[in-house]
């Protein structure tokens, strides 16, 4: 039987209550497909890092990175708790996995199993089955931003989006290559999330 080394990082907040509940359902499904899971909790978010005296390098510590690189998957429950700055935990975590591990795409499927769940009138399951595939790691995430005049009346700041030839030919290519790989209609469509 094959056997999965699974990190836990629950989080914060709803993180590690929902993180538990997820955990069960992996155990369902690996006694279903025939494998095993052997799972390590790592402690990091918020109160962690609070609980460390709110040193950067306590939010995800470089050694437990480079022990969580070795398993063959991270379960990453909910970061971000109004207790640290904004932005200060979720990118000590969530930038750090992105970046690090270079997780270039961000895979969010959309399946109605139920047309009274649908917020859409006279639509039902077989209207609603996409794959969105985000880039993760260029665009906003890269932080490249500033101002100017900080703090008169005139300040500016901006955020420059990025995207290399590279990242973008890489998202571009995974996203046709699901399209060919679903046996539902083979499409491709490019939108814009402008408030990422």
């Amino acid at each position: 039987m094959k056997q999965y080394n699974i990190a836990v990082v629950a989080g914060d907040g709803i993180g590690p209550d929902v993180t538990h509940e997820a955990l069960k359902v992996l155990d369902a499904v690996a006694s279903i497909h025939g494998f095993s899971t052997k799972k390590t909790v790592y402690p990091f978010g918020t109160q962690h890092w609070l609980d460390h005296g709110q040193k950067d390098e306590m939010i995800f510590p470089q050694a437990a990175f480079e022990e969580v690189k070795q398993h063959h998957a991270i379960y990453l429950g909910a970061i971000g708790d109004p207790r640290a700055p904004v932005g200060k935990i979720e990118y000590g975590i969530i930038a750090k996995m992105r970046f690090e591990l270079d997780l270039y795409i961000n895979l969010r499927p959309v399946r109605l199993y139920d047309e009274r769940l649908c917020p859409l009138k006279g639509k039902g399951p077989a209207d609603i089955d996409m794959v969105f595939v985000r880039e993760n790691t260029e665009g906003a995430y890269t932080g490249t931003f500033g101002f100017a005049h900080k703090g008169l009346p005139i300040e500016v700041a901006s955020q420059v989006m990025t995207y290399t030839r590279h990242g973008v030919e890489r998202a571009i290519r995974y996203a046709f290559d699901a399209a060919r790989a679903r046996n539902k209609q083979k499409k491709v469509t490019l939108i814009d999330k402008a408030n990422a």
